[in-house]
């Protein structure tokens, strides 16, 4: 009988564990390939989610990203905008870190405040515009 019990303790044990590691899965993890617009692009976006507050910190590298003037007349940073949803506006969250020679951008511990949204990456002719140009290079629905 007591063998048994501690099977029993044992096995509920090995349960709970596992639901609460499946819980805590980490953070999101992406890996978007470049648009049409930038087709050799790679993506890594690292989104950690925080429910409780509302917010998600986000973290993105991109290589293989041709020089902004190279792909739009005029174009000299890469913008990441975010939206809650299609009909949502977008809202800027911050240019990429861009370096020619090695053709890499990245964006380090930014913060939205949404838990599931829409994320761009566009060309632009400025740092800070009002919305996004056209000119797409890098697409991702965040969403746990």
């Amino acid at each position: 009988m007591v063998r048994s019990i501690s099977i029993l303790r044992s096995s509920v044990l090995a349960v709970l564990a596992s639901a609460v590691l499946t819980a805590c899965g980490g953070p999101l993890q992406y890996a978007p390939k470049g648009t049409p617009k930038a087709p050799e692009a790679d993506a890594h976006i690292t989104a950690d989610v925080d429910s409780s507050a509302s917010m998600t910190h986000l973290t993105i590298s991109a290589e293989h990203l041709a020089p902004p003037g190279r792909l739009q007349d005029g174009g000299t940073t890469y913008v990441v905008w975010t939206r809650k949803n299609d009909g949502g506006a977008w809202q800027r969250i911050g240019a990429l870190e861009y370096n020619d020679s090695d053709r890499k951008g990245s964006l380090k511990a930014a913060s939205v405040p949404l838990v599931a949204f829409d994320l761009v990456v566009s060309i632009e002719k400025q740092a800070a515009p009002e919305s996004p140009s056209g000119d797409i290079v890098i697409q991702q629905r965040v969403q746990d």
